[in-house]
């Protein structure tokens, strides 16, 4: 991908700007086969200075996800799976094993994704108490995904092998890429860095064009398809797929 890909956005569907009922929050844990509930929480504020997370999160990591938002997004990687299912029949049928292989591989990682309908707001204590807006209100059920702070980097797309290695202080993305092979079609010059807060950016990785951009632990590294290498009806993929991995459930 050769242009700056947009934030990750989300429609906050389910924070509001005025009074409301109050908020169940149902805190997921790694470890624990069942979420611990709490209620009666009416701000995010409210919610970080909770006892129940006090020392239990990694805060810059952690997710917030809203239940309607969740059913969109989990409604957004079945219709991916399809679209990327007749792209593959498609280069099939056009005798580009190689691709349709790439693209298989692909699909595998993107179905076996845990995401979730995130919601794109700082939980920084010091950031929600002095920004102004940064308090948000809150409405409706959510789930809330703690985490211990990571100690790898997680590589999708076009490469291999795909998944976590470990993280290493000042590595940048380039620096995680090399011991990975890139297949049929990948994109040669440009990645994606997802950073743990779920916020996105396309950073050079080529000889020509290589800039220093470090990933933080938790980070996911996304390596696309390049533009030549997908049919005209399918240059959209990379950015959906990137839309999903925003929205990943953290380990």
């Amino acid at each position: 991908m050769k242009k700056q890909l947009l934030l990750a956005v989300s429609l906050c569907a389910g924070f509001i700007t005025s009074a409301g009922a109050d908020s169940r929050v149902a805190i997921y844990s790694p470890g624990q086969s069942q979420p611990v509930v709490i209620e009666g929480i009416n701000t995010l504020q409210q919610l970080t200075l909770n006892p129940k997370l006090a020392g239990h999160t990694w805060w810059q990591g952690t997710v917030i996800a809203e239940k309607m938002a969740t059913a969109v997004q989990r409604e957004q990687q079945k219709q991916l799976l399809v679209r990327l299912d007749a792209l593959i029949a498609d280069l099939r049928q056009d005798n580009d094993i190689d691709l349709a292989g790439s693209v298989q591989q692909v699909r595998r990682q993107v179905a076996a994704l845990q995401v979730t309908g995130r919601q794109f707001v700082s939980l920084d204590a010091d950031v929600i108490r002095l920004q102004d807006g940064a308090n948000r209100k809150l409405q409706g059920d959510y789930s809330l995904y703690t985490l211990t702070k990571p100690t790898s980097v997680h590589i999708y797309g076009a490469v291999t092998p795909a998944g976590a290695q470990p993280f290493q202080v000042g590595h940048s993305v380039q620096d995680y890429l090399e011991i990975h092979q890139r297949l049929a079609g990948a994109e040669k010059s440009y990645a994606t860095l997802i950073m743990p807060d779920g916020h996105a950016k396309s950073v050079p990785v080529a000889y020509w064009n290589r800039r220093h951009n470090e990933a933080a632990p938790g980070s996911i590294i996304y390596v696309g398809f390049s533009s030549w290498a997908l049919p005209s009806n399918y240059q959209d993929i990379n950015e959906k797929i990137v839309s999903l991995l925003t929205h990943r459930i953290p380990d």
